[in-house]
């Protein structure tokens, strides 16, 4: 149970993480000026680049080891952890070729660095987060039912 727990919690984190910048961070962000949002925005990239990769393998690891016997699921519990492992696998690679490229880029921006498309680029990495982000979030419910049938 302690590890069912503990995937569940590293999981939910993360989600709550993941939406709290996509509902709020970023577009609070949108409301200031130019120079202020990329200093901002290129800080928590940077900051959040080094620290994702850790919590997103991590969060994944924990959810494939429930799916050996030291997991303690029934067959129902084990295919639910099963879809939400295929769920996490997916967001990691989805991050890999899509947000991840642009989130690196957006990390080494300053105000006067920044290129002239850059409210297109992070418009795709905000389209990108909410399609990860929602894609978590599935995976974190499946993971919760996972322990209660």
């Amino acid at each position: 149970m302690t590890l069912q727990l503990l995937a569940v919690l590293v999981l939910g984190l993360m989600c709550g993480s993941e939406l709290s910048v996509a509902a709020f961070a970023h577009p609070a962000l949108k409301r200031h000026s130019p120079d202020v949002h990329i200093l901002v925005r290129s800080s928590v990239a940077a900051l959040l680049g080094q620290v994702m990769p850790f919590w997103m393998s991590g969060s994944t690891l924990l959810n494939l080891l429930l799916l050996l016997p030291v997991g303690h699921l029934n067959k129902p519990g084990r295919q639910l952890a099963a879809v939400a492992l295929a769920i996490q696998i997916g967001a990691v690679l989805f991050s890999l070729v899509g947000p991840v490229p642009i989130n690196n880029r957006i990390a080494k921006w300053s105000a006067e660095s920044a290129p002239d498309d850059w409210k297109a680029q992070e418009h795709r990495w905000d389209i990108y987060h909410w399609f990860r982000t929602c894609g978590l979030i599935a995976a974190f419910i499946l993971l919760v039912l996972s322990m209660s049938v």
